[in-house]
């Protein structure tokens, strides 16, 4: 473990009994720190015992061990910590992870460690009070997780950020399981503002847009890039909940369901997840149960909001049944709802694929604001608006991109070019299109009228694999440095 984990992760014990876990800091104030660790942790160690660095915890919240299996402690004297930062977004089967935790050694002794994994599925546990989404992880040969890594963070390589907490494994320990940490949500009802990621004012703008839209028709929010938009699902479901009531908020994350083939199978266990009085077996008994559901708002005065996400990780049949179902809503109960539906590309093709008869074809649509200097400053505070510049002006806003070089340290535009050159990403970025006649277009700096769902089918994979975006109505190569490294590797 590095200084900075070490700085962030710490060892639970009891001051009375042998047991001990694994909690990590996710907020700061002038006397302590605030940990996350398991509730089966602090029981077992005893409310009354816990001992962190020598000093005394105290329990602030807790979920049941038996489902939400997180707790929150606080530590005073605890300073001059490295807070983690957390993520929001429900990650899917093969994301790469490390926890990151401490466990016995010796006697008396205690070592800390980084254990790599994936993510094998993500699964739903049923327990006797609710169904809660669960990681089942897979830990790489060489690793084990051990006992005392309950309450590790499960972070997210890609992200860099926390995705979940390990809560128990199996007796092999090259299993374990861990609870998305967007559960601490339900536990600490007065969590810290800044927890989790803040909307910048361009955010906030965009919300209200989304807000003012909602009375003509369902609304399509999507993006080239997958960035984690995971704070803008966050704003929207909480400004929803402020106009529609909790009640009457309905989100559907289709992540869950990715591994499903068969759409009856989907619409069963949606309806079991949605909580629908009766059974549902297949579209039809889905329809009912949400046609059941719209009458129970109406009569509150009230609309409907069913927020979507993931919805692109369903198998073409089951996202193309879902997709059915959602038009005939559209069609027969616009006035009853409101809906919001995250995505990318294949969102866009059910809006266009097939004309007029498209499932989508009169849903509105919104390009998601790629991330502001606020954003990328929230995640990188080394960056300021010089450098933000410098090195967006070599990656033309490619959100991945220019992670990649803010990860890297990156401060202007001659390092980011060199940090580029020396990387994969000049293959990455072109080698699908060896077999394209790309030289033409890379000496054009218009390339024609923009529009996601393009007829031209070069211009459209060119779109989607993010190398160019509209600007004033036409698509433009994203930056004048993308197009040198496309001549480059394609010899043109």
């Amino acid at each position: 473990m590095s200084q900075t984990d070490l700085n962030s992760t710490f060892l639970i014990k009891s001051s009375e009994v042998k047991s001990m876990g694994t909690g990590f800091c996710v907020a700061t104030d002038t006397d302590g720190a605030f940990l996350v660790t398991c509730t089966h942790v602090v029981e077992e160690c005893g409310e009354e015992n816990l001992e962190v660095n020598g000093e005394k915890a105290e329990l602030l919240h807790k979920g049941s061990s038996d489902d939400i299996d997180l707790a929150v402690i606080y530590v005073k004297g605890l300073v001059n910590v490295e807070v983690l930062p957390l993520s929001l977004d429900l990650r899917e089967k093969d994301t790469a992870v490390t926890l990151k935790g401490w466990k016995r050694h010796k006697k008396a002794n205690y070592i800390a460690e980084s254990v790599m994994g994936t993510v094998v599925a993500v699964t739903e546990i049923q327990s006797d009070k609710r169904i809660f989404d669960s990681y089942k992880l897979r830990i790489n040969s060489e690793d084990s997780i051990e006992k005392g890594n309950s309450g590790s963070a499960v972070i997210c390589e890609k992200l860099g950020q926390v995705i979940a907490v390990a809560t128990d494994r199996k007796s092999s320990g090259k299993q374990a399981y861990a609870i998305p940490i967007s559960y601490l949500k339900e536990i600490w009802k007065e969590l810290p503002e800044k927890l989790f990621l803040q909307p910048s004012e361009d955010k906030s703008n965009f919300i209200h847009e989304v807000f003012e839209a909602l009375d003509n028709n369902p609304l399509l929010l999507f993006s080239t890039d997958s960035y984690n938009h995971a704070d803008y699902i966050e704003t929207i479901r909480g400004e929803a909940i402020e106009i529609f009531q909790a009640s009457h908020v309905m989100e559907i994350n289709c992540g869950r369901y990715g591994n499903l083939e068969e759409s009856n199978e989907f619409f069963s266990r949606l309806a079991k997840r949605l909580n629908f009085t009766n059974e549902v077996k297949d579209c039809f008994d889905f329809e009912d149960g949400m046609i059941e559901a719209f009458s129970k708002a109406d009569k509150q005065g009230l609309k409907l909001f069913i927020l979507i996400i993931g919805f692109e990780r369903l198998q073409d049949g089951v996202r193309n049944s879902f997709a059915e179902t959602l038009r005939n809503f559209q069609l027969e109960y616009s006035r009853e709802f409101n809906l919001v539906l995250f995505g990318g590309k294949k969102l866009i093709e059910l809006k266009y694929n097939n004309g007029v008869h498209s499932y989508f074809n009169y849903f509105d649509e919104k390009m998601i604001p790629p991330p502001s200097f606020e954003e990328w400053q929230t995640k990188f505070d080394y960056v300021t608006k010089q450098i933000h510049h410098e090195v967006l002006g070599v990656t033309g806003g490619y959100a991945k991109l220019t992670e990649h070089c803010f990860k890297a340290g990156v401060r202007n535009e001659e390092e980011a070019k060199a940090f580029i050159d020396e990387s994969t990403w000049k293959s990455d970025l072109f080698r699908l299109y060896k077999k394209e006649n790309l030289c033409e277009l890379l000496f054009k700096e218009s390339l024609g009228n923009a529009h996601p769902y393009s007829d031209d089918e070069l211009l459209y994979k060119l779109y989607w694999d993010n190398l160019i975006v509209e600007e004033k109505g036409k698509f433009v190569w994203r930056s004048s440095f993308i197009v040198k490294l496309g001549k480059r590797f394609l010899g043109c």
